[in-house]
C-alpha cells in the first residue's frame, strides 16, 4: 500500500493503489481534509474549503 505524507502534521498516510488524482481523503492524526494532486510519487495537499469552492464558482457566473 502506498505511503503519502500529510502537508498539515506530517504524519504518514496509506492511500490505496487505485486512488485518483483530484480524490478526497481524511488524515486519521490531524483530521484535516486532503486532495490527491500526483500520483508518481502520491502527493496531498490541503482540500479546499466548500466555502472556497463556492467562491469560485460565484466569481465564475460573472
Amino acid at each position: 500500500m502506498p505511503l503519502a505524507v500529510c502537508p498539515e502534521c506530517e504524519a504518514e498516510i496509506h492511500v490505496d493503489e487505485d486512488v485518483d488524482k483530484g480524490e478526497i481523503i481524511n488524515c486519521e492524526e490531524c483530521e484535516v481534509m486532503l486532495e490527491v494532486v500526483g500520483l508518481d510519487p502520491i502527493e496531498l495537499d490541503l482540500a479546499p474549503d466548500e466555502e472556497d469552492e463556492d467562491d469560485l464558482e460565484d466569481e465564475r457566473e460573472y
